[in-house]
């Protein structure tokens, strides 16, 4: 589509659907480099808490020795990527 033809179509919204387009492009990711700016770790546990995907966020200076030192565990089998390609096929 061309920009005109993608202004023709918006012109045909309605005036409630127009602010929306207008909000989009004004405070979208297309507008400056702050959008393109990768969360910091705290951002992301704070958008996972609002999300319900954790329960709190953990507070640093809390963690111990114990919760830094862990180890892989080896598992036998076939590796669960490779079982995720397969099954997608």
């Amino acid at each position: 589509m061309t920009p005109q033809e993608i202004i023709a179509e918006i012109q045909k919204l309605p005036p409630s659907d127009l602010e929306k387009v207008k909000n989009a492009l004004e405070n979208g990711p297309a507008n400056g480099d702050e959008a393109k700016k990768p969360m910091t770790e705290e951002e992301f546990a704070r958008f996972l808490l609002a999300e319900g995907i954790i329960g709190n966020i953990p507070d640093p200076s809390q963690l111990t020795d114990e919760d830094e030192d862990w180890e892989l565990i080896e598992v036998k089998g076939e590796p669960l990527s490779e079982m995720i390609i397969r099954e997608r096929r």
